[in-house]
């Protein structure tokens, strides 16, 4: 064979290799394929310097050449959340008392979250010349949009207080003969009708709230339990101050026999105890402002 004869052999077969490079990246067997090996085997014999990646053509793993590129694209998922796919549940203990929520997810960043607080607490005290028992009762229930902005565990949750029934309320019996005193007047009990004194504050049965928070009662990250803490306030606007009387006064200036009369028809004492109202429904404007505390443990179903 001639030189040009021979160059022009090699560049037949480097076509050949190049040509079929392609359908080599895709698959490694076939009768294509087959030829592409004899061939490739044929030349690597009659020319030396050129070798395949496999000598023998019952080895079933073949290697393309190095210029030869194969590219895997994978499918890349990203974890979905559907709304409501899951149900989280937690018991928490804070200012409201003892409470669970339920939450379940609207997406990746977002739980619709709903729950309920519960306390009580009664105790009996000395006022102004009466023996007073009050007991304060906390029933709220709450529910709150999550956003999780980060994607992590910490929250923004603006939410509303709805069915509130906190309220504190409280009875005063002043004792035959003992002294009370009201917006600074004193007034004495009658023996044979003593006063008894009934009050009550209440609040807005609806109220807005914002709370930040750590913690998601369904983790995104495939875990089950979760320490939820929540710290916030809701606006319950100015609470509202009732207070009554009824029995007898007397002016402790005056005989009892003519210094006595019932408080429905005691102009002064009438008016000391709407100066009484008013003053403290006044301290009470503070309580305008509910604070939001908590910590929990949730579970993901």
């Amino acid at each position: 064979m001639t030189k040009p004869d021979f160059f022009m052999l090699h560049a037949f077969i480097l076509a050949a290799v190049f040509s079929c490079s392609r359908a080599m990246a895709q698959s490694d067997s076939g009768p294509e394929i087959d030829q592409y090996k004899l061939l490739v085997s044929s030349y690597s014999t009659a020319t030396p310097g050129f070798s395949s990646s496999n000598d023998s053509a019952s080895n079933t793993t073949w290697s393309s050449p190095a210029f030869v590129t194969t590219r895997q694209h994978g499918a890349q998922t990203t974890a979905t959340i559907s709304p409501f796919s899951a149900v989280g549940l937690d018991w928490h203990i804070g200012l409201g008392g003892i409470g669970f929520d339920v939450a379940t997810p609207l997406s990746r960043r977002f739980n619709l979250r709903v729950g309920s607080d519960f306390f009580g607490y009664s105790t009996t005290f000395q006022e102004e010349g009466a023996t007073v028992n009050a007991s304060l009762h906390l029933r709220s229930g709450h529910g709150s949009l999550d956003w999780f902005p980060f994607g992590g565990r910490f929250r923004i949750s603006p939410q509303v207080i709805f069915a509130n029934n906190n309220h504190a309320t409280g009875t005063a019996l002043v004792p035959g003969g003992s002294e009370v005193t009201l917006s600074g007047e004193n007034y004495t009990s009658s023996v044979t009708d003593p006063l008894h004194g009934s009050g009550s504050i209440d609040f807005r049965k609806v109220a807005p709230g914002l709370s930040l928070g750590v913690g998601n009662i369904i983790p995104r990250t495939g875990h089950r339990l979760s320490v939820p803490v929540e710290v916030g306030f809701y606006y319950v606007g100015q609470p509202g101050l009732k207070v009554n009387f009824t029995g007898s006064a007397c002016d402790p200036t005056q005989p009892a026999s003519v210094g006595c009369q019932s408080v429905n028809q005691d102009t002064s004492f009438q008016q000391s105890l709407s100066a009484f109202i008013a003053r403290n429904n006044n301290n009470l404007s503070y309580a305008s402002f509910f604070p939001i505390f908590s910590i929990g443990v949730g579970y993901r179903f």
